[in-house]
This record gives structure tokens, sequence and C-alpha cells, in this order.
């Protein structure tokens, strides 16, 4: 009886939980203010966002969608009432809404230029830097400046208002997307919905990217599930554009759509398929940016961010820990050289990155495509050259409707969306910003690391079996290949030999007679776009069998 009361238990706590953060943007929240109940404030985040953490992890094994996403919604309500935590980015997007709808361009002005009525609460490198995001969102924040009327509480509350529903329309879309990726509902709205880092970042700070994960994952449910192909390319390709038209970082997701529809698996296809798709990205995307009239000036203005130099990206991070060592060996002023040449590193590791995730995504269908555009998404952000808490929610979510990765990799995707939001004090202190050496050299040794073991890990190509002697016969030579409980070099095991089988039918169906003998086992057992070439080498070797009876003396 008490094991069945405690996911109740958990939900008052972690309500708990969510009323002392939201206490804590009260005393602490202020960017500019801080008055003498700022460490109190500091504590109760500590102790209110550890909770709601604790708390949530214990819900991680309730199956029930309805009453996980019934429990987010009620610990949203104290930080729907509550000022912005984390970030103060929301204010940022007051005030480009405000330059919007006086008529201004918010790619050639910063808030300084009207000036916004709330420029105070603007962080101060934002006040002077035009906006660097896609037309789309720029009329979601023109939307919320007009209707606000001058009404901060009002602005923001119309900014959390969308950056929820982006939310929702990427839990509704990766629940039906999880059916086709031997996923659970449950985990979507667990990890997608409401994790500690959709609560803060969304409800709280109403970060756009919860607007584009929405976008992104409902493009891949289209490209899943509707009937016909044009369709889905079409469908496909307007979220995609419009996900771009809120950020550009959206367009890594767009050559994973073509491997979710077995149609465009072949060459001729894949590319035909591949302009419809492009097409109807890029339409939609340059539709956008003409009827609301802002046009690509974000492209001038994207760059923008990159100023921020902060090890929570990695190759910056890296480029950081060497800039360091060269200004102790005497060279101060390639520290900046550094950092620029490791940000370029990793913009080439991000393509190699993408492209082997790609083509893992056109071998292995909607259950491989799907987890490897949240690997792409989630790589984009953090080979990037920065990165913040809330640019992972796009990948989180991709992730979040595909099965669970098994061992330390699910706990780490797990626990690590958690952890992001310590990343930041309730008054958008990063402190990032003040651990710099010692993340940086965090960065180079968990790199370092991560290329031993990937170094030690490299499989060793086995010795070639010898070929039997001309005279033995088939049958002595078939019992003396399976020594060691392997058939001609291959596992003995059916999963073995049927996944070698897919990937080099010739090899295995040329050593393995035992094997091509049973041609409707092999037939049942591997994809359909096999089958032909498997059936033509089956009848070669009937035939060399058969003519070899016939020469063979009586």
């Amino acid at each position: 009886m008490r094991e069945s009361l405690l996911p109740a238990r958990l939900r008052w706590l972690g309500l708990l939980g969510s009323a002392l953060t939201a206490a804590s943007a009260h005393l602490a929240g202020s960017a500019t203010d801080r008055g003498p109940g700022w460490a109190v404030g500091v504590g109760l985040w500590l102790l209110g966002a550890g909770g709601l953490v604790a708390v949530w992890w214990r819900l991680r094994a309730v199956t029930a969608p309805g009453w996980l996403l019934a429990t987010g919604a009620l610990w949203a309500v104290p930080l729907l009432l509550a000022p912005p935590l984390g970030s103060t980015d929301i204010y940022a997007y007051a005030c480009q809404g405000e330059i919007a709808a006086a008529g201004l361009d918010p790619y050639a002005v910063g808030p300084d230029a009207l000036p916004c009525r709330w420029l105070n609460r603007v962080a101060p490198s934002w006040r002077e830097t035009p906006a660097p995001y896609g037309s789309l969102w720029l009329l979601v924040e023109e939307f919320a400046a007009r209707v606000s009327g001058g009404h901060l509480p009002l602005a923001v509350t119309m900014l959390r208002l969308v950056a929820i529903g982006g939310t929702l329309l990427a839990t509704a879309a990766g629940a039906r997307l999880a059916r086709h990726c031997a996923g659970d509902p449950a985990r979507v709205v667990w990890l997608g919905a409401i994790g500690p880092l959709p609560l803060v970042h969304v409800v709280s700070g109403a970060h756009n990217d919860a607007l584009l994960a929405g976008l992104v994952v409902l493009g891949l449910l289209a490209a899943v599930e509707l009937r016909t192909v044009p369709a889905r390319l079409a469908v496909a390709g307007v979220a995609f554009g419009a996900a771009a038209s809120v950020k550009a970082t959206a367009l890594v997701v767009v050559p994973f759509a073509l491997a979710v529809v077995p149609w465009a698996r072949t060459g001729r296809r894949r590319i035909a398929a591949g302009v419809v798709l492009a097409g109807a990205t890029l339409g939609s995307f340059l539709l956008l940016a003409g009827v609301t009239g802002h046009g690509l000036g974000f492209v001038r203005t994207w760059p923008a961010t990159a100023g921020s130099v902060q090890w929570s990206s990695i190759p910056t991070g890296i480029g950081m820990a060497v800039g360091y060592g060269l200004r102790a060996a005497g060279r101060p002023e390639a520290f900046g050289s550094a950092v620029e040449v490791a940000r370029l590193l990793g913009l080439a590791v991000l393509g190699g990155v993408l492209l082997l995730a790609w083509r893992r995504a056109l071998r292995g269908g909607v259950a491989v495509a799907v987890p490897a555009a949240g690997v792409a998404l989630l790589a984009t952000a953090l080979l990037g050259p920065v990165f913040y808490a809330w640019y992972a929610l796009a990948g989180i979510a991709v992730l979040a409707a595909t099965a669970a990765p098994r061992g330390r990799l699910g706990v780490l995707l797990d626990a690590g969306s958690a952890g992001l939001v310590f990343l930041t004090l309730p008054d958008s202190l990063g402190l990032v910003t003040r651990t710099k050496l010692p993340g940086a050299l965090l960065d180079l040794l968990l790199t370092g690391w991560l290329l031993a073991r990937r170094a030690g890990r490299r499989p060793t190509r086995p010795a070639r079996p010898a070929r039997p002697p001309a005279g033995r016969s088939g049958e002595s030579a078939g019992r003396g290949s399976r020594a060691g409980g392997r058939v001609d070099g291959f596992s003995a095991s059916a999963p073995g030999r049927f996944r070698m089988l897919v990937r080099r039918p010739r090899l295995v169906l040329g050593r393995s007679p035992e094997l091509a003998g049973d041609s409707r086992t092999v037939l049942g057992r591997v994809d359909a776009w096999r089958r032909r070439q498997i059936r033509a080498l089956l009848g070669r070797r009937r035939i060399r069998a058969l003519l070899g009876r016939r020469r063979s003396p009586v």
C-alpha cells in the first residue's frame, strides 16, 4: 500500500521543490539588483532545484503519460507566477519585439536604439546586439509586444505560453513517433516535458529552442506517419523550414528525414525525394522571410553569439586550455587564436559526426534514423562555438521519442539533462564564467579520455581462415570449419550469421554451405532489399552443384 502511494507523494514533494525554486527567483532572480536576500535566494535555488531533480528521477519508472503530464503541469504553476530563472533572454525577446512593432529592423539595431522600456533588465551584452533569430521567432516576439501593450509581465507570459506550446507539440508528436521507434510515450513526457531542464528553461525562461524542438519532432513524425510519399516530404519540409525560421541549426535534421521514408532508399528515388524535401524546406523558409518582411538579415547577425568564450562548448574549452598553456609559456596574445583554431576543428569534427550519423541512418530505417537525428542535434549544440543549457532541448526532445539507450549511456543522457540546470544561477550568472580554467582542463581531459577509449576499443581484424584442400569433401570441410563454435570465421549463433548475411551476403553464402542450403530461412530473416541478390547467389550455387554432379564419374 505504501508503494502504491509513492508516486502521489513524490508529486507533492516535486511541487514543494518547484515552489522553493520559484521563491529563489524573487530573492535572487535579478541580474542588476542583488539585495541582502541574494545569498538566501541562491540557497533556495540549490535546495529547490536539487529536490526537484531527485523527485523527478524517482518518477522515471512511472508508465502513465497522462499522470506524468498532469504532474508536470502542477509543478509548472509556481514557476509561471515567478520572475524568469536562469537567463534574462526573455527580456531581450520582449525588447526585440518592441523594435519590430515600432517599425525598426531588429537585424540592424539592438534594444538600446528604441530604447526599449525594459532595457535595464536586458543583459549588457544584448543591449546593442541585433537579433540573431529567424523571421518566425521575430514574428512571435512582435506579437507578444503588441498584445502586451507595454506591460512586461504580460509580454513575458505570452512568450512563455508560446514556449510551452512548443514543448507540448514536441510531446504529442514524440509520443506518436515513439510507436515507430520502439520508444515509450511515458519517457517522452518524463524526459522531454516535465524534466528540470524544460521546467526551468521553457516554463520559466521561455527559450525559443522549445518551439524549434516542437517543429523538428513534428517534421520527423510527418516523414514517418503520413500515407503518401509527397505528403510526407512536403509536410516535413514545411515543418523543418519553420523550425529553421526560429534557429538555423534545425537544418541539420533535414537529411535524416530521407532515411525514415522507405521509398527513398534507392539512388534515384533518394535524389528525387531529396529535391522535394529540400524544395519544401527552402520554400517555407523563404516564404516566412518574405511574408514577415524581415528577410534573411539573421545571416549577418547570427555570428554575434560567438563572442562568448565559455568552456561549456567542448571545442572552445579545448582552445581555452591550449590558450592558458600558451599564456604560461609567455604567449598571452595567442589565446584568441587558439580558441578560433579549436572552434574550426570542432566544426570539422561536427561535419564528420553528421556524415557518419546520416550514413548509419540510411542503413537502419526509422528506429535508427530518429535517434541519429537526435544525436546530430546534440552534437551541433555541443560542438558549436557556444553552448548554453537550453541548446540541448531539441536534441533531448528527439531522443526522448526513441528507445532509451542502455547502460551508462542512458544514465548519462538522463542525468546530463538534469545537471544542465545547474550551469546557471537564478540571476542568469553562468557558473562556467567563474570556472574557466578548471572547466577548460576538464574538456581537455574528457576529450583525451574519449579518444584513448575509442582507440582501445578498435576491433582487430580476425585472420582469414585457410581454404580446405581440394580433395576434402564438403561434409568434412563443414565439420572442420565449425571449430570453436564458429562457421567459416563467422559466429555460429543465428543473430551473428544473419547480421553478417545482410551486410556481406556473397561472402557468407560462399563460405557457409550449411547456411546457404536452407533458402527459406535465409530469405525470411533478411531485409527485402537484399533478397534479390541472395536469390541470385543461391541460384548460381545450385547450378554449380548440378553441373558438378553431371561431371563426376559414375
